[in-house]
């Protein structure tokens, strides 16, 4: 596998990481959440997921199809349900399109021919991964942030910073690395 073709899977992976990270687990009430605004995380990711769709067509299929004519989940495009069922196909959906992001990678002959977006430019293989990933992740912060005011959460433990106004205690989280006998002898130690 050469360089560049390495790259792009890593960069895919890593966004996918990051993205997954954020959902894997959430309830239907986390998902449904906005914090206040007009953007659930359901509807995010499905934002995401739909789009990914999109990308990947424009990047592979002889006849691209654009978001009016994705395979949207139950065929709901402008509209959710709000249930568990619906969380799960979205998020099949979306690991579908990876996966197949990921084949295509491995076997397309050459990744510096430009391509079609769906808004009329033309980009190479790897910058419309990159375009996709960033995507990706731009959205994981976004879903990490409304999960953080939910939980009321802070840094894990170990990565705090000065928030100088708002006190972090007591709001602190668990590495999801940390074992737990690390966590054992951290909690004694500091807490």
């Amino acid at each position: 596998m050469d360089s560049q073709r390495a790259f792009a899977g890593a960069v895919l992976e890593q966004g996918h990481r990051m993205l997954v990270a954020n959902i894997d687990g959430i309830s239907i009430d986390e998902a449904l959440e906005a914090a206040g605004g007009f953007r659930s995380i359901l509807g995010i990711f499905k934002h995401v997921a739909g789009w990914n769709a999109v990308y990947y067509s424009f990047a592979f299929d002889p006849e691209p199809r654009d978001w009016t004519q994705a395979d949207w989940p139950r065929g709901l495009r402008d509209r959710i349900e709000p249930t568990s069922e619906y969380l799960h196909e979205l998020v099949d959906w979306f690991e579908t399109i990876y996966e197949r992001w990921l084949g295509a990678l491995n076997t397309v002959d050459d990744l510096d021919t430009a391509r079609q977006l769906h808004w009329g430019d033309t980009a190479s293989l790897p910058e419309i991964v990159t375009l996709v990933a960033a995507h990706w992740m731009y959205h994981a912060g976004e879903i990490n942030a409304i999960l953080a005011i939910r939980r009321k959460e802070a840094w894990e433990h170990m990565e705090e910073v000065e928030e100088n106004h708002i006190s972090t205690v007591g709001h602190r989280v668990r590495p999801p690395w940390m074992t737990d006998d690390e966590w054992t002898r951290f909690a004694a130690e500091r807490l």
